[in-house]
């Protein structure tokens, strides 16, 4: 990514989504880290999605593998995008290591016509959080249990990106739980979903079945993965449950 093309003026108010994901952290003036997420990168320049708009110093020092902090110039903010001028270039190894690290940890959340997968990825975010809250742990505390950089759970839990599997599987360790309660809330000592314990309770016409709405979600959220993964949407992946 040359400065030239970077996103003009327009492309900036549509806040067009590059397909990088590598979430990291940022310290502005005041010395205190925030984190974000590593959009775009090239030897000069980076393009970095942040929680709030404009909530970047013009000069910052970002935290990259294979360099620690770099220091870079905001050239431009937008709404929760900015891009940023690097002070020296960066080598190869990191641009590798940034495009690496973010592919194999996250995935990119689904856009707004898809809203099945959506509601799977807000439905993990909001699980996370609450586990997380519920076992007393900051983000910090998950991140040293797990293995898992803080801001990576950050970006989990607002939503900005999914898991992968390997990721999902190695949080829920970091949290004491399985698979299946950290995507659908479904407790248990195997990481497989626990139809069979699972009874088959009605709420009387039109309640509809517990069983088959805990399954529906399952399947839900399964898709959400595997579409993830697969690099497609939720409504190209079709699941078959012989009984």
């Amino acid at each position: 990514m040359n400065m030239h093309d970077w996103p003009d003026a327009g492309e900036r108010r549509s806040e067009e989504r590059r397909h990088l994901l590598f979430a990291t952290t940022v310290r502005g003036l005041d010395g205190k880290d925030q984190p974000v997420l590593v959009r775009d990168i090239s030897a000069r320049g980076l393009l970095l999605e942040t929680e709030e708009a404009g909530s970047l110093d013009k000069t910052i020092m970002v935290n990259l593998p294979e360099e620690g902090d770099v220091e870079a110039h905001v050239i431009w903010q937008g709404d929760k995008l900015a891009g940023c001028r690097l002070e020296a270039h960066l080598n190869q190894a990191t641009i590798d290591a940034v495009r690496t690290t973010g592919e194999a940890a996250h995935a990119e959340q689904p856009e707004a016509d898809t809203p099945a997968p959506r509601t799977a990825a807000r439905t993990l975010a909001a699980r996370l959080k609450q586990l997380r809250i519920a076992k007393d742990l900051t983000r910090a505390e998950l991140a040293e249990r797990s293995g898992i950089s803080t801001p990576s759970i950050w970006a989990w839990e607002t939503g900005r990106t999914v898991p992968r599997l390997g990721s999902l599987e190695t949080l829920a360790k970091g949290l004491g739980v399985t698979v299946s309660e950290l995507q659908i809330g479904v407790g248990g000592t195997s990481s497989e979903f626990p139809v069979a314990s699972m009874p088959a309770v009605s709420s009387g016409e039109g309640g509809g079945d517990v069983r088959t709405a805990r399954l529906a979600e399952l399947v839900a959220a399964s898709k959400a993965q595997i579409a993830a993964l697969a690099g497609t949407t939720a409504d190209k992946v079709t699941i078959s449950i012989e009984l």
